[in-house]
């Protein structure tokens, strides 16, 4: 006998509105659209289209690098100490 064990995970760590609009964490399970924020966090990993999701996330990497490496923290001094 063959037994399938569900493997929980949460695909999205990231939930900017917890409504669903904004779709930033929209996730394909089982062939339907989900948004983590409302229906998740946590799904069946089997059933996660990792593909689609890592892809549509990789779409933003150049942006997030650009970001990075601009970005000028104003709660931070340069040697990561608290600015007062």
């Amino acid at each position: 006998s063959s037994t399938t064990s569900n493997t929980y995970s949460t695909p999205m760590m990231l939930m900017v509105d917890g409504t669903g609009m904004c779709g930033w964490c929209r996730v394909s399970v089982g062939g339907k659209t989900k948004f983590a924020c409302v229906d998740g966090p946590e799904f069946n990993g089997h059933d996660v289209d990792w593909d689609e999701l890592f892809n549509r996330k990789a779409a933003y990497v150049p942006d997030e690098v650009m970001a990075y490496q601009h970005h000028v923290c104003r709660a931070l001094g340069a040697h990561g100490e608290v600015m007062e």
